[in-house]
């Protein structure tokens, strides 16, 4: 005969197994939670982490301008006058350039920037299919100083507004930095000189704990914004116990474009010379609001 357990046998079991079922649950529970707590920090962690690594390094090109050439493809009389070269890629209003070679090569400034065509006061005729040669100065305020910054002084300010060769290519770009405190984050807009308007800003940044984020320009003694501050925490979204978890993140940026420039302007007002620094775009004067 076969006999299978009786129902109080079977209710004692059930009494037995549901604690025991339910510490298990629990114990899963806050593994799961605790999973995506870890994830949620890693994730937060690694956005903050690479946005510093691009502010840290788009900053560092502040101010940059870079050696650039070409070729003109018409010839040039005496006079201020267009000259057509083959592109105007790396040119900008103040540039001095070295046109033709030998016994006729000559400086001059750059009045205007068209397309494919540079504007100067030539002293001597030019043939097509000469070069162009551009030996750049930096920009004395690649990154754009707060109204009333004066030399050796410091400023915390909410958006860090700068512009070089960022990319390297020859293309200048005016980059905005704002710090959202009402969404709790850093936005980034990119934008190239020669466009038109200014490109829209995203979030790069997310998460940012009130009160911690600081943005802070350093002058020389020139009044010029060598070195840049960024400090911030970022916080988790999970909590642990009743406190959020926060990892806190900080760079000290030197501007290399902009100490050449100090040295470059300090040696100009010591020894005299020609100032060969390019003025600053119309577009970021626009943009920055100067």
């Amino acid at each position: 005969m076969q006999q299978g357990f009786s129902m109080v046998e079977l209710l004692i079991c059930m009494l037995i197994l549901i604690p025991v079922m339910g510490a298990a649950m629990g114990l899963f529970s806050i593994g799961v939670q605790q999973q995506s707590s870890e994830q949620s920090s890693i994730e937060a962690n690694q956005e903050a982490r690479s946005a510093l690594d691009l502010m840290t390094m788009e900053i560092a090109q502040a101010g940059s301008h870079r050696d650039w050439s070409t070729v003109s493809t018409a010839s040039v009389s005496p006079g201020s006058t267009s000259l057509s070269v083959a592109s105007t890629a790396g040119f900008c209003v103040g540039d001095w350039v070295e046109v033709d070679t030998g016994s006729n090569v000559e400086a001059v400034e750059i009045t205007a920037v068209g397309s494919n065509s540079i504007t100067a006061n030539f002293r001597q005729s030019h043939n097509s299919g000469v070069p162009v040669r551009l030996f750049a100065y930096p920009f004395l305020n690649g990154v754009i100083p707060p109204s009333g910054l004066g030399a050796n002084s410091s400023a915390t300010v909410s958006t860090i507004r700068f512009f070089g060769d960022i990319n390297g290519n020859g293309d200048l770009q005016y980059i905005e930095y704002s710090h959202d405190s009402a969404n709790a984050q850093i936005t980034r807009s990119m934008t190239p000189i020669s466009q038109s308007t200014k490109n829209q800003a995203f979030p790069i940044v997310r998460n940012i704990k009130p009160g911690s984020l600081e943005f802070r320009l350093y002058t020389d003694n020139l009044g010029i914004v060598t070195s840049v501050w960024i400090k911030m925490t970022v916080q988790n979204t999970w909590k642990t116990g009743d406190k959020y978890e926060e990892t806190t993140l900080s760079s000290r940026i030197v501007i290399p474009s902009a100490v050449t420039a100090s040295t470059l302007l300090y040696e100009l007002r010591r020894y005299g010379g020609i100032d060969r620094f390019p003025e600053t775009p119309n577009q970021v004067i626009t943009w920055a609001g100067l």
